[in-house]
């Protein structure tokens, strides 16, 4: 298998995550993979690299709260999703992705 440049440019393990995620204000979309330091959202619609993108998610349907954290988008693959980062995580959001990304 031969990595791409996405693959190369990350620092953080990255784990399948198959959920919605709430971009708010601007409907859900399916994520389908995550780390403690972004995400790869599902998306045809047109966003542009560096835009940011306040989002709402929940590791788990049972979650009391859920994660709201800004992101900003990375990079694009045109018509198919955008790889985001996450900007301001709170430090206990941070600890429960990284429990559910090393676990």
């Amino acid at each position: 298998m031969v990595a791409s440049k996405d693959d190369e440019r990350r620092i953080d393990k990255r784990v399948p995550f198959i959920q919605e995620v709430e971009i708010v204000g601007m409907g859900t979309r399916r994520c389908s993979d995550l780390s403690v330091g972004g995400m790869y959202l599902e998306t045809i619609a047109p966003y542009t690299p560096g835009e940011a993108l306040p989002l709402r998610l929940k590791l788990q349907e049972s979650d009391p709260r859920p994660i709201e954290v800004q992101s900003r988008v990375l990079y694009v693959h045109p018509g198919i999703g955008v790889g985001l980062g996450f900007v301001d995580l709170k430090s206990e959001d941070r600890k429960r992705i990284e429990k559910m990304v090393y676990s």
